[in-house]
C-alpha cells in the first residue's frame, strides 16, 4: 500500500500519552513493535505501516506525540500516529537518499537525521517556524564521521547520544554539528535502537542478540551494563518518549521481581532480577509488581507468597552434597545462586544449578555447597527463563525469579533452635500508668551454632516489632549475660534491619556483658496513620509498616554451651537520649532500662532509679523490675504451637485483658500457666 506525498502533514490522531514503552521498527517491510525496556518483552503493534519498504531513523516527538522517521519508499520524512500508518511529508531542500539515524529533539521541535558519508540535517516541525519542513545541513560528512546506527536526545539537555560499532559513546551537539567522545562503554556491535528515560538513563539495543544495555552517560567512565534480553533483528530502529519513566504505575503490573535485600540487585534502580509474566514460571503461581518489595516487605509479608518453586529438601552444609527440588510450569532453563560467602551478592561461582531445562515437571537436584561456605542465614535466587545463560540480575522477557532466605551450616556444627518468644514492655516504668503491656512488643526467634564438643560458635537472632503503643521514644537492645563483648568476632558480625545491612556497630561499647544494640529509637520505623496514634494497638490500625531485624554474632573463641545464657536472653528497652520519659527523672536516656522480671540491668543503667514510684526492685537480692505485688514491667511469652500472642488494646490493663494473669503471678507460676492463650482472654480487650 502506498500513500501520496503531502506538502504538509495531515491532521491524523496523535498518541494519547507519552508512553512508557519504547517503539521498535524492524524488518525490510517495516513493522512496528512495542518494547518494555524493563524486561525486553515486546509485542507487535502493527504489521502494516502503509509502506512496502523500510522506515528508519524513528523518533518520538515530545511536542505533539507523533512518531517521525525516514520512509525509504518515498525518500522523505514520515509521520506515524495512533493508527500506525506512515504519512509521507514533503520537505524542501531534501538532501536525497535514505537515512537510518534520527530522533526528534526535546529542546526544539525539530527532527534530526544523520548518515555517515552524508552528514547531519534537521527539519523544523513547528508550523510557526520560518523554516518549517525545510531541511538544513547542520554538519558535513567530514565534520561528523560517526559509525552510528541510531541516536537519542537526553531529556534534560539539548545533546544527542549514540554508541558506535566499536563501543565508543558519543555526545553530539546538534546546534554546532560537533561531537565529543566520552569513552568506551565495553560493548561493541550494531546498536540500531537507542533510548533515554526521564531519569537520563541511556539504553542501547544490539541488533545481533537483542541485548539491551544501560549506560550512565554522566559517569566519569561510562560503562554498558546488561539490562534486559530484548528482540534481535538485522534491521533495528528505536524511538521513545524520553520524558516518560520506563514503568507505568497506572496499569496493572505485568513484571515479577525478587524480594531479597537490594544488595543482591533486586530493585529496578539496581537493575534487579525481573521477568515479564507469561505462561512459564516456577512452582504453581506468579504475581506482578511495579517494582520489587524488598524483604521483609515481600510477598510472604502480604500473605500472597508466590515463591513456591524451590524446596531445599536437606540443609546446605559446607563441603557436602544436599538435595533440592525445583518445579516448573511451562518450559525454561533453571539457574540457582546461593550467597555462600555472605557478602550480599550473587557471584557466578556461587551457582548451584546452571541452565538446566525443565518443562512442566518437578525434578530433584543433587547439589554441593562449597567447603568454605560461611555458616548462618543467607540468600538464594532461582530464575526460570527460555533464555539460557542469564545472570542473577537484569530483565528477562518471560519466566520468574524467586528469592529464598536459606540456612547454611558446616559438617562440624549443628543448629539448636530456641522457642519463639513475644517480649512485651510497659514503658511507664517506674510508674504503673495504664499497664497495657503493648508499648513495645517484639516477636523473637533465636538459635545457636554448636559444635560436636558442645561449644557455641555463633548466636543468631531474628525479630519483628509486633506493636508500638508508646508515647515515649524507646530504644531496644538484648544483653547476653556474662558473655564478654571481646569474645565477638566483630569483623564477621552481620546485622540487618528490614533487609538492609546496618553500618553502625551492633555491639555496644563500654559494657561488662555483651549488649546487642538493635535500635536507639524504635519510633523511627513507624508513622501515625489517620485516626491512629500508635502502631497495631488500636482497632483498625493495622498499617503495613514493618521493623524486622536479623543478626548473626560469631565468637572468636567458642563458648561452652552449658554456660551460655538461655533464650530469650535479656532483652530490654531504654529511653532515647535527650527525650522526656516520665516524671520520675529528667531525660534519662540510655541510663534508664526496663528488663524482664528478675533480670540484671546492664552496667550502663543508673540503678539509683530502682525503688522510684511503684517499682520495688532489690538489686542485692536479684528481685528486679517488679512491683510490690510482684507484677513485672516486661514479659517473655512462649506461645507454643499457637505461635502468636494477642497483646491488650491501647490503654487496656493487662489484668483486664487476661484476668488469669494475676493468679499466675501470685502463685509464682504454679497455677494459670496458660493465662496468655487467646481462649483465656477477654476478646474485646485484645488486639486482633
Amino acid at each position: 500500500m502506498s500513500t501520496s506525498l503531502l506538502s504538509a502533514p495531515a491532521k491524523a490522531d496523535a498518541f494519547a500519552t507519552c508512553p512508557s514503552k519504547a517503539f521498535l521498527v524492524q524488518q525490510s517491510v517495516a513493522k512496528l513493535y512495542g518494547v518494555n525496556l524493563v524486561t525486553g518483552q515486546y509485542s507487535l503493534l502493527s504489521d502494516d505501516l502503509g509502506t512496502n519498504n523500510k522506515i528508519n531513523g524513528v523518533g518520538f516527538s515530545f511536542h505533539d506525540n507523533y512518531i517521525y522517521g525516514w520512509g525509504y519508499e518515498w525518500g522523505t520524512l514520515v509521520r506515524i500516529g495512533d493508527d500506525y500508518q506512515a504519512t509521507p511529508i514533503n520537505i524542501t531542500n531534501n538532501p536525497g537518499g535514505n537515512f537510518y539515524v534520527g530522533d526528534v529533539a526535546l529542546s526544539e521541535n525539530s527532527y534530526f537525521f544523520y548518515k555517515k558519508g552524508s552528514g547531519l540535517y534537521k527539519v523544523p516541525l513547528d508550523e510557526q517556524d520560518a523554516n518549517y519542513l525545510a531541511a538544513e545541513k547542520v554538519a558535513s560528512a567530514n565534520a561528523l564521521p560517526l559509525t552510528i546506527f541510531d541516536l537519542a536526545f537526553h531529556p534534560n539537555n539539548s545533546f544527542a547520544y549514540s554508541v558506535d560499532n566499536k563501543g565508543r559513546l558519543h555526545k553530539i551537539d546538534v546546534a554546532s554539528g560537533t561531537s565529543e567522545q566520552l569513552g568506551n562503554v565495553g560493548q561493541s556491535g550494531t546498536f540500531g535502537a537507542v533510548y533515554f528515560d526521564v531519569d537520563g538513563n541511556f539504553y542501547i539495543s544490539r541488533n545481533s542478540d537483542g541485548h539491551i544495555f544501560i549506560i550512565d552517560v554522566d559517569a566519569a567512565a561510562p560503562q554498558a551494563e546488561l539490562f534486559a534480553y530484548g528482540p534481535s533483528s538485522s534491521n533495528n530502529d528505536g524511538a521513545r518518549c524520553a520524558t516518560a519513566p520506563i514503568v507505568d504505575d497506572s496499569v496493572a503490573p505485568t513484571v515479577d521481581y525478587g524480594d531479597a535485600p537490594d544488595s543482591y540487585r533486586t530493585l529496578l534502580a539496581s537493575n534487579g532480577a525481573r521477568h515479564s509474566i507469561g505462561d512459564n514460571f516456577l512452582g504453581t503461581r506468579v504475581d506482578g509488581e511495579h517494582n520489587a518489595h524488598l524483604y521483609p516487605a515481600s510477598d510472604d509479608a502480604t500473605g500472597s507468597n508466590d515463591d513456591d518453586g524451590v524446596v531445599f529438601i536437606t540443609p546446605l552444609i559446607g563441603g557436602m552434597s544436599g538435595l533440592l527440588q525445583v518445579t516448573a510450569f511451562g518450559g525454561g532453563y533453571v539457574n540457582i545462586w546461593v550467597d555462600f560467602d555472605q557478602d550480599g551478592t550473587f557471584a557466578e561461582n556461587e551457582k548451584l544449578v546452571t541452565d538446566h531445562y525443565l518443562y512442566d515437571s518437578s525434578e530433584i537436584f543433587l547439589v554441593e555447597a562449597p567447603f568454605e561456605a560461611v555458616p548462618g542465614y543467607t540468600w538464594a535466587r532461582a530464575r526460570l527463563s527460555v533464555e539460557p545463560g542469564i545472570v542473577a540480575y537484569g530483565g528477562v522477557t518471560d519466566g520468574e525469579v524467586e528469592d529464598y532466605r536459606v540456612y547454611v551450616t558446616n559438617p562440624n556444627l549443628s543448629q539448636i533452635k530456641h522457642n519463639t518468644y513475644f517480649i512485651a514492655f510497659e514503658d511507664n516504668w517506674p510508674e504503673m500508668g495504664d499497664y497495657d503491656m503493648n508499648d513495645v512488643v517484639v516477636k523473637q526467634d533465636s538459635s545457636l551454632l554448636v559444635s560436636g564438643t558442645n561449644e557455641v560458635h555463633q548466636l543468631e537472632i531474628t525479630g519483628e516489632m509486633m506493636a508500638y503503643g508508646a508515647a515515649y521514644a524507646n530504644g531496644f537492645a538484648i544483653q547476653i549475660d556474662n558473655v564478654a563483648p571481646s569474645t565477638v568476632n566483630q569483623a564477621l558480625v552481620r546485622f540487618e534491619i528490614n533487609g538492609v545491612a546496618q553500618t553502625t556497630s551492633l555491639v555496644e561499647t563500654g559494657t561488662d556483658s555483651l549488649v546487642l544494640m538493635i535500635s536507639d529509637n524504635l519510633s523511627d520505623y513507624f508513622s501515625a496513620r489517620s485516626g491512629c496514634s500508635f502502631y497495631k494497638t488500636q482497632s483498625g490500625c493495622n498499617n503495613s509498616e514493618q521493623m524486622k531485624f536479623s543478626l548473626q554474632v560469631p565468637f572468636i573463641t567458642p563458648i561452652a554451651y552449658v554456660t551460655f545464657p538461655q533464650a530469650p536472653f535479656n532483652p530490654f528497652v531504654f529511653a532515647k537520649p535527650a527525650t522526656y520519659h516520665g516524671d520520675s527523672f529528667y531525660h534519662p536516656g540510655r541510663s534508664m532500662e526496663i528488663h524482664l522480671k528478675n533480670k540484671m540491668p546492664t552496667s550502663k543503667m543508673d540503678t539509683g532509679y530502682f525503688g522510684l514510684a511503684s517499682d520495688r526492685s532489690n538489686l542485692a537480692t536479684g528481685h528486679t523490675f517488679q512491683t510490690e505485688t510482684g507484677l513485672p514491667w516486661a514479659l517473655a511469652i512462649n506461645p507454643g504451637s499457637s505461635q502468636n500472642w494477642r497483646h491488650p488494646l491501647e490503654k487496656v490493663d493487662l489484668l483486664e485483658a487476661y484476668p488469669m494473669f494475676r493468679d499466675y503471678v501470685t502463685s509464682s507460676g504454679a497455677s494459670s500457666s496458660d493465662w496468655y492463650l487467646e481462649s483465656k482472654a477477654k476478646s474485646a480487650n485484645i488486639y486482633k
